[in-house]
């Protein structure tokens, strides 16, 4: 009878290194796929909400027109695009009954939303109201910083326009035409649509004013001649002789009706006959 080997070595058929892994952590990784299946739906709930909550604040800010209505969207919704234009628009409404409220409304725009889109836009809104409120300092501070800002191309020139207008006021023309000069030149490569103010601004910069003059006193005038009287003939003004010089030679001829040297004068006409009495 033939005798049986022993086996070299045995094989173990035991779990594999990914089916242990997989038994020690598959609770994690089913409670780690809900969270990531919860997060997703998470957002896309918070996003389609955002989505129609951001719609419905700018169907608000559409439909506004007074300053109530402005500030209910500022209100509700806070934190949207839409509150941060309804400011804004709200700063123009205020500028008509309240001039302070509109500079505040601007100011707390431009500290709220400084990376806002429309910042540069708010600051040269704000310079322009402080400078018709007479308050120059605070309005070339606030329209340096936008003329000096390259991102806030598109805007720049009208501050830097706004600023030499100041400076020619003051009396400044070197700086009124450098501020000109600035607001003429195209340093977007898009066109500069405040570009022929600007030319016109430099043209004018070393302009003198027309003196005044004193206009003279009118001529009196004239007070017409009264009107002829119904069915009468006007009189044709009277002629007058010539002036001539008497010749030295002779003398002076007299007028038939004046006397004489000697005193004398022509003899009296007699009156006319009675043309109605017949031959005697």
């Amino acid at each position: 009878m033939a005798e049986i080997s022993n086996p070299i070595a045995e094989i173990d058929h035991g779990p594999s290194k990914l089916d242990q892994f997989l038994d020690r952590h598959t609770p994690k990784l089913v409670i780690g796929a809900i969270l990531i299946a919860l997060a997703v739906i998470g957002y896309v709930i918070y996003s389609g909400l955002a989505e129609a909550e951001a719609e419905e604040a700018g169907s608000a800010l559409y439909a506004a027109n007074t300053a109530t209505e402005y500030q209910e969207v500022i209100s509700k919704w806070p934190d949207s695009e839409a509150a941060a234009s309804a400011q804004l628009l709200l700063a123009g409404v205020q500028w008509e009954d309240s001039k302070d409220e509109a500079v505040s409304t601007l100011q707390s725009f431009i500290s709220e939303h400084p990376e806002h889109s429309a910042a540069a836009t708010a600051k040269v809104s704000l310079g322009l109201r402080q400078l018709a409120q007479g308050k120059n300092d605070e309005a070339v501070s606030t329209l340096t910083e936008v003329a000096n800002d390259e991102s806030a191309a598109y805007i720049a020139p009208l501050a830097q326009i706004t600023l030499g207008d100041i400076a020619k006021a003051a009396g400044d023309t070197e700086g009124a035409k450098t501020w000109y000069e600035k607001a003429a030149e195209d340093n977007t490569g898009q066109g500069n649509t405040y570009a022929d103010t600007a030319s016109a601004r430099l043209q004018l910069v070393n302009a003198v004013p027309p003196t005044k003059v004193k206009p003279t006193a009118p001529a009196p005038a004239v007070p017409p001649a009264a009107p002829a009287a119904a069915g009468s003939t006007p009189s044709p003004a009277p002629t007058l002789p010539p002036l001539v010089a008497p010749d030295q030679d002779q003398p002076a001829t007299q007028p038939a009706d004046a006397p004489d040297a000697e005193g004398q004068s022509e003899e009296p006409q007699k009156p006319a006959e009675n043309l109605n009495e017949g031959p005697r």
